[in-house]
């Protein structure tokens, strides 16, 4: 996924984001989650638990990194894969910002 430059410059100073995953019952499970951006715009994650249960089943997952005060932040919806224990990537398919 391409982020702008200001997205980029936002993502890379946060350190915690809100990441969602579809349960088996269709709800969403949502937990705050320190992450790592990659050079190739994607999320990296520790999981365990729900959230790694929860990828296992369906791997549609969203994320978002906001801060209030400016308020501003990026919403980002995409597939997740396990790559390793307890280790997840989101891979981004749409993204949404403001404030930036």
């Amino acid at each position: 996924m391409d982020f702008t430059e200001p997205e980029l410059e936002f993502l890379r100073s946060q350190r915690i984001c809100r990441f969602a995953t579809v349960g088996p019952t269709g709800w969403p499970h949502v937990v705050p989650v320190m992450y790592t951006l990659t050079n190739a715009g994607e999320f990296e994650f520790d999981v365990d638990g729900v959230k790694q249960r929860n990828l296992t089943a369906e791997p549609r997952a969203a994320l978002v990194v906001d801060a209030m005060g400016p308020r501003r932040g990026v919403a980002v919806q995409g597939r997740a894969s396990l790559i390793g224990p307890e280790r997840a990537r989101l891979s981004g398919v749409r993204k949404f910002s403001w404030g930036l």
